[in-house]
């Protein structure tokens, strides 16, 4: 619990430390075109996509996605999407106009399939709805079904698979963002 504790606070005064609220962030224009480059420092926002409904990630996995901004260092500001009311299902489009709204720069979707341990992960920037950059990660070990054969119930044992997922996905991300960098200097 103590643990627990700390990992909360030091969250909380992270986040008053960085300029990510909305009224610190300069408008989003929006583009029918989508750009080659990428205009770095930006405000990355990250939706994580389970069972086709945005899903909030469990203490480890959070502590594991904020670890991103140390590894791809000049990128710019990494922050969850805030899915604020019911989305019916996480379509792209749906995700795009909240992170226009909350003016993130770009969008990183990481699709979660815990019956194949697998993600998909795209990088779309936010003012014209573009595909920038796409991965996948598909580990060695098996995927999770529920107890009848389909999606996993129990949240707990959800948050198990998915922490996994997680595990191989964050070095992939971080990987893909630091390419992405040293291929524009």
């Amino acid at each position: 619990m103590t643990r627990f504790t700390a990992l909360i606070a030091a969250l909380v005064l992270s986040a008053c430390t960085q300029p990510n609220f909305v009224g610190d962030a300069r408008p989003i224009v929006a583009t029918s075109v989508t750009p080659s480059t990428f205009a770095l420092p930006a405000r990355f926002a990250l939706a994580r996509v389970v069972y086709n409904s945005v899903a909030p990630a469990g203490a480890d996995e959070a502590a594991l996605w904020s670890d991103i901004a140390h590894q791809a260092q000049g990128m710019g500001t990494f922050t969850p999407l805030i899915a604020t009311g019911a989305l019916r299902s996480a379509r792209p489009e749906s995700l795009l106009a909240r992170a226009l709204e909350q003016r993130f720069d770009y969008l990183i979707i990481t699709t979660m399939r815990p019956e194949t341990a697998s993600a998909d992960i795209v990088v779309y920037h936010v003012g014209s709805g573009g595909v920038m950059a796409t991965t996948q990660v598909v580990p060695n070990r098996a995927g999770q079904r529920g107890f009848s054969g389909g999606a996993i119930r129990n949240p707990a044992r959800l948050q198990r698979v998915t922490l996994r997922i997680a595990q191989d996905a964050q070095p992939r991300v971080a990987e893909l963002l630091n390419g992405i960098a040293a291929r524009q200097r």
